[in-house]
């Protein structure tokens, strides 16, 4: 996966979870509280169509011989038929009125076109409204074999408050299922072109975020001085250069190389002019070291370099060494001249070695090189 791809990956997947975690959310939000406005609705609904039915009567409500509920003497509703179909009209509400436990009044009609007289009451109804006269509020309930809301407040005998019977104000669940398919619908489409639109100016942006990203990455692997590798990005590159001289089958070549006597030049003539031999000896070094070579920077005054070389052209690195002492002793820097180095050479001519096992013949290569008053190199094999 390359940078532009993980960088699209990372500023765009938050965005995705963050409009994925929102449109729950709001749903969830939307959802509820489109159920309380249809619940408050439903109520007022129940609530207008029960005083309606009370202002038309005076008295009990009772079941006549002809099979007709009557409020007192007055009135018979069984037969008054106004109020449901009005409150339908005005209000798109179904008003049914239950008298023990079957509808004796109900603006809701048969296939064949006949009013849904003698519908039983539901269960939940029966239980909640008619025995212990609780207001019941139904999400989900079936009316005439069609799933509905409903709000159901019982009926009260005038004379000593007893419940004879219920009034359900009901209407069908498609209203509030179309209502939160159109939510999610709109919503969706939203949040599909503000992606669009970030995703576009993510895109257009990307080139630069790349850059930027690969120049930091780049800066972390550096040593800040020279801009050669630093300490641990050199021991990666060599260690995979190591193994490609184990695959490949040709000679890994490690050389220390040490400043000598550096403490002197910074005492001498300055830091600043210690700083400027470093980086000189780093121009050096990225001078005569070309091709399957990494150069680095592991300490003050200490440097490194990785070579992949045939075994032909390992007597090359000799020559190479020989360069290093000529041209860093010819280097000078203000006042400040006659700079040499000790060079430690570890070759692996058999393919075998590992990283620390060259180091450390590198380093007794170095160690050697010193002893013979150093501005010399040594080899190890």
């Amino acid at each position: 996966m390359n940078v532009k791809t993980k960088l699209l990956l990372v500023n765009c997947t938050p965005i995705v979870i963050f409009a994925i975690i929102s449109l729950i959310l709001g749903l969830t939000q939307f959802s509820s509280s489109l159920s309380e406005k249809t619940e408050a609705y439903l109520k007022s609904t129940a609530m207008a169509a029960l005083t309606m039915y009370s202002g038309r009567g005076y008295g009990d409500y009772s079941e006549k011989p002809d099979g007709n509920i009557w409020r007192g003497m007055n009135f018979n509703i069984s037969t008054e038929t106004s109020i449901v179909d009005d409150l339908k009209e005005q209000m798109g509400v179904d008003i049914t009125v239950f008298f023990a436990e079957e509808a004796v009044m109900t603006s809701i009609f048969h296939e064949d076109g006949s009013r849904c007289i003698g519908m039983p009451v539901e269960m939940v109804i029966k239980k909640n409204t008619l025995e212990k006269g609780y207001p019941l509020w139904c999400k989900s309930i079936m009316v005439n074999g069609e799933e509905c809301q409903a709000y159901v407040i019982p009926i009260r005998q005038e004379s000593d408050g007893t419940i004879v019977g219920a009034l359900m104000a009901s209407q069908s669940i498609q209203p509030f299922t179309w209502a939160i398919i159109k939510y999610v619908f709109t919503t969706m489409i939203a949040m599909v072109v503000i992606l669009i639109m970030v995703f576009l100016f993510i895109l257009r942006h990307i080139e630069s975020f790349s850059q930027k990203f690969s120049e930091v990455t780049d800066k972390s692997k550096q040593d800040l001085l020279t801009g050669l590798y630093n300490k641990i990005s050199f021991e990666e590159a060599a260690r995979a250069l190591c193994e490609e001289c184990h695959t490949d089958g040709v000679v890994g070549v490690l050389l220390i190389l040490d400043f000598d006597n550096f403490k002197h030049v910074n005492d001498d003539y300055g830091h600043q002019v210690g700083d400027e031999a470093l980086k000189g000896f780093a121009r050096i070094l990225k001078h005569i070291f070309r091709g399957n070579a990494v150069i680095g920077r592991v300490g003050g005054d200490e440097f490194m370099v990785f070579v992949k070389t045939v075994t032909h052209l390992v007597v090359r690195v000799d020559e190479q060494a020989r360069t290093v002492l000529n041209e860093l002793g010819e280097m000078r820097i203000g006042e400040a001249g006659h700079f040499s180095c000790s060079i430690g050479i570890g070759i692996d001519l058999r393919c075998k070695y590992t990283f620390e096992e060259l180091y450390q013949r590198a380093d007794q290569a170095l160690y050697q090189a010193k002893s013979y008053g150093k501005a010399c190199f040594c080899k190890m094999s």
